[in-house]
Order: C-alpha cells, then structure tokens, then sequence
C-alpha cells in the first residue's frame, strides 16, 4: 500500500494480525510517531515507512525483532533519537534511516549484524568515529554513512570483501586512507570519500580493482605524486574526481589510457609539467574534464597528425588558468558544449564567431584574459546562452553580446566606451546579474532597465555616468545596486518601496545632494550602505536605527551636521563593522551609548563575509567591496572580511573627551577620530584593543601624558598622537619603538627618544621636556647600549651553542648572515646606529 495517499494515524487494529510479516507503506503522509505496538509482531521480517511524515522518537525496541530482516524509515526528517545497542541474534540484513534527525554514536555492537548487507545512515546527525569492529561485516555490500559528522580514521573493511559501493563523503574523517588491502576489494564498483580532510597519498591498489568505475576523493588534503598502474581490469574506470586536493608533480602518462573515462576532474591542486592537446584525443568516451587551476599548463598547438575530429565530443569543458595562449582549434568543431570555461589565461586578439556557436551552450567564461574585441559583432543572438562572462579583458568599441534570456551577464574591468542602450531593458528579461562596471560608459541610465524584473545586482559603478537616478531603480527585486564613481547628481530616489529588498547599497563617489531619504527605512535586510564623497544634508541618520542587520555604514565627504546618535535607542547596529563619518560637519560629544552597543566591534563574532549569492547561479557571488582610509592611506577593500572593523570620524567638529566605551570594543582594528576638538585625557582602557592595528588622535585638544597601557597593543602598526597638548615621557617599549617622530610631533610637553628631547624630573616626581643635552644624550646612550649589549649576548650565547654541533665555518656563515637580518629590522637597526652616533660624536668633539 505505497503512496496510497493514506494519511492519519497507522490504525491499531493492524494489531489484530499477529503473524504479519512484511509492512510497508512507504509514501504516505501519516503525520504520527512509530506506532509502539509495532515490536509486538513477532514474525515481522519487513518494515519500511519511508517517506512517511513520521516524528518523535526511534522505535529501538524494534531491533530486537529476531526475524526482522529490513527496516527502512528513510526521509522522515522529524525522526529522532540514537541507535541502540544490537542484539547479537540479529537477523537485519537491511538498515536504512537516511534522511532522519537520527544522533549519537555508531554502536560498536554493529559488528553483531553479522546478515547485514545494506546499511545507509547518510544524511543523518552522526557523531564520533566508524567503528573498526564493522570490518566484521562480511556480508556488507552497500555501505552509506555520507553527510553526518563523522570524525577520525576511515577504518580497514577487512572481511568485508564483498562491498560494491563505500560512500564516506562529506564528515570530518581526517588521516591517511589505508594504504593496502584495497586489492581484495574485487567487487568494489563506487568510491566516494568526497568533502573530508584525508590525506597522504592516493593508493595505487585503487586503480586495478577489476570492476570499480567510480573513484572521487576531490575536496580533501591528498598529497604526493599521483601514481596509477594500468592492468588489464583497469579500463573500467569512468568517473575520476580527485580536484580540490593538493597533489603534486606531474601526472602520469598512464591516465590518458582510460578510455573509459567520461569524467576527469584534477583541478585545484599542485600538479606540475605541460600536456599537448594532442593527448586528450585519447579520451574517446569524456564528456566532462576540468583542469582548472590544477597547475597543469596546456600546449594548444596540435601536431601536423592531429585530426580535429577525433577529439572528444564534450559537454563540459573548464581549462581556467591553464596558461594557454591559443584557442585551442578542435572547439571551433564542438557542437554539444553546455558548459565552458577559459577564464584566467592568455588569450589575445578577437574572440572569434564560432565561439557562439554551439547549440547547446548555457555558461561561457571568457574572463581575465586578452581579448580586445570580437571577430564579427556579436549581435542577435539566438543562443541559449545563459550566463556570460567577459569580465577583466581589454574589450574596447561598443558593441554587447545581449541576450534575451541571459541570467548572468559580467563585462566588468574592460575598456569599453559607449552609452548605455536605451533599449537595455529588454535584453533583461530574465536577467538576475548584470555589471558594466569599470568602464568607460557615459551619459544617463535608461529607465528601461526597470523592465528587469528579476534583476537581483545591478553594478554600473567606476563609469562617467551622468544625470539623475531613476526612481525605479529601488526596486523590489534588486539585493545589490551599485552606482560607485560616476557622475550622477540630484536626490536620491525618495519612492523607496515597502518592500525594498536591498543588501547593499553604494552610492559613493558622485555629485548627489538632498537628503538621506526616509524611505530607506523600509530596507530592513540593508546590511551595507554607503553613501560618500557626494554632496548628501542633513542629520546622523537616526532613523535607521530599527535596521539591525546594518553591518557597514559610510557617510564620509558630506555635508551632514548635528551630533551622532540616537535618543533612547540602546541596541542601536548590533553587527555595526565599519562607520566612517569623517570630513563632515558633525558636532557634539562622542555618544557613549552608542558605541556600547557595536557588539560585534566587542569580539570576533561568526558574520559570513559581506557578499551576496545570487540566487539562480549556485556558486556565484557578488563580492562588496569599499575604500577605507587605513594608517594615513585611502585603501580599497576588495573583501570585506569577517573581523575587519574600523571607526572613523576624523575631520569633524567633535569635542569633550573620548568616552572610556571605547575600550570595550576589543576587536576594533581601526580608530581615527583626528581633526576634532576632543579634549581630556587619553583613556588607559584603549590598552584593552588588542586587535588594534592603526590608532591617529592627531589634531585635537588631548591633554595629560601617553597611557602606558598602549605598549600593550602589539599589532599597532600606526600611531599618530601628533598636534595635541599631551606631556611626559614617550613610552619606550613595544610597538613604541617602531614609532619615528612625526608621530609624537606638536606636543610641546612631550619628550623622550623618539623627539630628542630629554626628560627632566620635577620636585612633585613627574617627568616633563628638558633641555640637557648631556642627560639626553646619556639616556640615550644607556638606552641604546642596552639593546645592543642584549643582541651581542644573545648572539655570542647562539655562537657557543652552534660551533659545538655546526663547526667553525658554518657558524661564520650563520654569524655574517644574523648582523645582515639585525640590520634590517627597524627597531634592531636603529639602535644599531644610533649607539655608534652617540659613541663616534662624544670622542670626536670637544
């Protein structure tokens, strides 16, 4: 009674049937828990509910059922509970629970179903290791353990000989798989050990089993030279996936002799040598083959003996970053591509006609190569092209291969100089991704492009656009809309619809003015909007303040003003990374408030990267990126990663002190508050940053001496406390000493090393800038004797040490090399010198 479309509770009168031996009602929705009653049919022999919509707990105690020879409770996902302890009588030779919320353990009593011929648990919640007492499974044909969490070796199937397929993929096994007894495996047909983290080397044994004719171990850490021996059981083999490892050397001639094969996958490793085209004429059965990025370089240019046609009809072909420089000339005669790959390589020139040709092509990638243009212009297309990528060549005119049912259009990066077509919009119908950034594209944006229902990321950015955005352009499809560095002008949209969908929104760098609009609001998934460098009025834009998914926020080169923050919002931008304010017109205090609630500028908190996947392409991202002003410098963050967090509102009109909330926020890695009217103290809690790699108080009204707790920030790679009214002593240890003056500058009561100005002690016992040069002098001559002395020592101790095991000549090699490296680590060599400066100037002037 399978998909009977029975539905309700399995009924209790079933019950009056003592000797039933098969149930199976596979494919109903029942909706229900296991029946408790089931364990009481002492004949049972079959029980399989798959499918069933059944929940709650395992039945355990219908193990311990003697006769029961097959349980099959697949595809009930609400299933839960463990695997209990096996009887040793057991009669099961079928054991299926895929696709169940099935935990815990694999029971080492599993070696007791010694009938066991079947057992798949894949795709269940699976812990701990495989137990090596199922070696004992000489019955074992069908082993699936795929998708759980298993951990710790792949376990030697001694007895269990007669298994046709291992299906291991997608835990967290870890070691070496076992190097021999794979030869016993005579009826082995299917290997998969995809998606763990194994390594060592792949053992030869596998490629003469007689009758195997799958083997993927892609997406593991296998190492070494890939060695296959052929004999004459070899030939079987159809299906190789061994990319995403890290295999190395070259790979063996013997490979091309698998002429069985119709798929071949060793991209992403470490392989090494060049393979002519010619040889893939052996592969008279591949369809897919993919090297890319394998390390492998591709000779294109056939022999005179090459027959064009004898080459392999492919479907999928990927041969990215195969350091190619021609096309490879049997394409122009493949007629079945769907799918093709050339990104990453050396073309030049045009592409050529027949590159469209194919009937069945859905994905061309022609990215980061030569290319300048196109042998004829590509102009009604009648492909079912897909997705197409042109990104990152040289391609100039303008001239587009338009679609109209493209999905994925990338002409990014290239030298294109054109209008955008007023018809745009009807090229992108079925359009989810569409870019023409880093062009040379000018004049307005047509407003047919609103046409594009299903656009998903629009990226115009980096152009010599000008005019207004249309307001159709919020629309409710659009995740990604990037309109960086143009030249448009006017407000932003206002009709923002309720159901704005944005992600990311990146207005930066043009000529636009008015106000943030209210609108926005609606935005509630807005995880990145910037909005710098244009000509925006207005307050801090407190009206954002219920989007909690915000996660970067850049206002900077404005004309805002007020103060920052908002009134009786404590929970204000939980996942706030990046803020940049700067170079406005913002007043008021710091808002203590405000800052305490970036929680996720308080520890590395799990956030995905900042990117976006679009939808109808599985594996294509939208990467966002930005430009930040990072240790004096403008620098563009092609990834926007996890940890990275950064405050800036530098260049504003800020006073009062620097709120000690600051120093809670300890994976910040970036804090600019320069070119204010702060005033007080440095706090001593920004000693608790440790992350912090760039710290400029420049330019405000700071008082008070240098915090000793700084010398604790040992990433800190740039200070700048210059143009304050700080005094004392400069901190001489840690990072401090890799500070040059510039730093320190403009603070007359400042003194120390670093601006050759002596520190004298005042009757109260604080120190304060001096004009003795003898006492600074001295200071510095102690201070730079000591760490020369402590290299010297340390040097002469290693010397003693190494001439006992190395010998004399060896260690005057070691011994000239170490005062080069001294010398060239900043700290090290500027104590070097200026020890001898002070030594050389005291003996040679009166």
């Amino acid at each position: 009674m399978s998909f009977c479309s029975l539905s309700n509770p399995i009924d209790t009168s079933l019950m009056s049937l003592a000797n039933l031996s098969v149930i199976q009602l596979d494919g109903n929705n029942f909706s229900t828990t296991v029946p408790s009653f089931l364990p009481n049919f002492s004949s049972l022999k079959t029980l399989s509910l798959c499918e069933c919509g059944l929940w709650g707990e395992f039945p355990q105690k219908v193990l311990q059922v003697q006769t029961l020879q097959t349980l099959d409770l697949s595809s009930n996902q609400l299933l839960q509970g463990s695997l209990p302890d096996f009887p040793e009588d057991s009669s099961l030779e079928t054991l299926v629970l895929s696709k169940t919320n099935i935990s815990g353990r694999l029971p080492d009593s599993i070696s007791n179903l010694r009938k066991l011929s079947r057992l798949d648990l894949s795709r269940c919640k699976l812990s701990g290791s495989i137990p090596s007492s199922m070696k004992n499974l000489s019955e074992l044909t069908y082993l699936d353990l795929s998708w759980n969490n298993l951990t710790g070796l792949v376990p030697p199937y001694g007895a269990s000989r007669n298994l046709t397929q291992i299906i291991l993929s997608n835990n967290a096994l870890t070691g070496q798989i076992p190097f021999v007894g794979w030869e016993d495996f005579l009826n082995l047909e299917f290997l998969d050990l995809r998606n763990n983290s194994l390594e060592g080397h792949i053992p030869p044994a596998l490629f003469t089993l007689p009758r195997l004719k799958t083997i993927m171990l892609s997406h593991n850490t296998f190492s070494g030279q890939l060695i296959i021996n052929l004999n004459a059981s070899s030939y079987q083999l159809g299906f190789l996936d061994l990319g995403s490892n890290q295999l190395q050397g070259s790979i063996p001639a013997s490979i091309f002799e698998l002429q069985e094969l119709n798929y071949l996958s060793l991209s992403f490793n470490n392989f090494s040598g060049t393979i002519n085209i010619d040889a893939l004429e052996g592969f008279r059965n591949l369809t897919y083959l993919d090297l890319s990025y394998s390390g492998l370089s591709i000779n294109a240019m056939p022999s005179a003996s090459t027959i064009t046609s004898s080459f392999p009809d492919f479907s999928r072909l990927s041969l990215a970053s195969c350091q190619l420089t021609t096309l490879p000339q049997f394409l122009a005669n493949q007629s079945n591509l769907v799918y093709l790959d050339l990104s990453h390589n050396y073309f030049q020139g045009e592409i050529p006609q027949w590159i469209w040709t194919p009937k069945d092509l859905q994905f061309l990638n022609l990215s980061s190569n030569f290319f300048e243009g196109f042998e004829t212009p590509p102009s009604n297309l009648t492909s079912v092209l897909s997705v197409i990528d042109l990104h990152a060549n040289m391609l100039r005119g303008n001239v587009l291969p338009l679609l109209s049912y493209a999905l994925y259009l990338d002409f990014s990066s290239n030298n294109i100089t054109s209008v955008i077509p007023d018809n745009i919009g009807g090229y992108l119908s079925m359009t989810g991704f569409f870019s023409l950034s880093k062009n040379n594209f000018h004049g307005s944006i047509p407003k047919s492009i609103c046409k594009a229902h299903y656009l998903e990321v629009l990226d115009l950015s980096h152009n010599n656009l000008n005019g207004t955005i249309p307001d159709c352009l919020m629309m409710a499809s659009l995740n990604v809309l990037n309109l960086r560095n143009n030249q448009l002008n006017g407000d932003i949209p206002q009709n923002i619809l309720g159901t704005c969908g944005l992600k990311t929104l990146d207005l930066s760098e043009n000529l636009l003015q008015g106000q943030i609009p209210l609108s926005l609001v609606g935005c509630t998934m807005l995880e990145v909007m910037n909005i710098g460098n244009n000509k925006i009025d207005g307050t801090f834009p407190c009206h954002f303040k219920a989007i909690s998914s915000l996660r970067v926020l850049v206002l900077r080169s404005n004309k805002l003003h007020g103060e920052i923050g908002c009134p009786q919002s404590p929970n204000t931008w939980q996942k706030l990374q990046i803020i940049d304010l700067s170079s406005n017109n913002i007043g008021g205090i710091l808002p203590a408030s405000l800052i305490t609630s970036w929680e996720a500028m308080k520890a590395n908190v799990d956030f995905n990267h900042l990117q976006y996947q679009y939808s109808q392409l599985r594996g294509v991202y939208y990467q966002d990126t930005m430009s930040v002003t990072l240790k004096g410098l403008q620098v563009e963050l092609v990834k926007i990663l996890t940890v990275f967090t950064s405050i800036d509102f530098s260049s504003n009109r800020l006073e009062g002190p620097i709120p000690y909330t600051i120093g809670d926020l300890k994976a910040l890695y970036f804090l600019n508050l320069s070119h204010n009217a702060i005033s007080g103290s440095i706090p001593p809690v920004l000693g608790n940053l440790h992350q912090l790699e760039s710290l400029d108080l420049s330019w405000n009204y700071l008082n008070g001496s240098i915090p000793a707790q700084l010398v604790n920030l040992d990433f800190l790679s740039f200070l700048n406390l210059s143009n304050n009214q700080l005094v004392g002593s400069i901190p001489t240890s840690g990072q401090f000493l890799t500070f040059s003056e510039s730093s320190f500058e403009g603070n007359l009561g400042l003194c120390g090393l670093m601006l050759n100005k002596s520190c004298s002690i005042t009757t109260n016992g604080t120190k304060e800038a001096g004009d003795d040069h003898n006492n600074d002098d001295g200071e510095k001559m102690w201070f730079y004797m000591s760490m020369s002395l402590g290299f010297v020592v340390g040097f002469w101790i290693m010397e003693v040490c190494l001439l006992s095991i190395l010998g004399y000549s060896a260690v005057q090699t070691l011994t000239s090399m170490k005062i080069s490296v001294s010398l060239f680590i900043r700290s090290w060599r500027f104590a070097y010198y200026r020890l001898w400066d002070i030594v050389l100037f005291r003996h040679s002037c009166p």
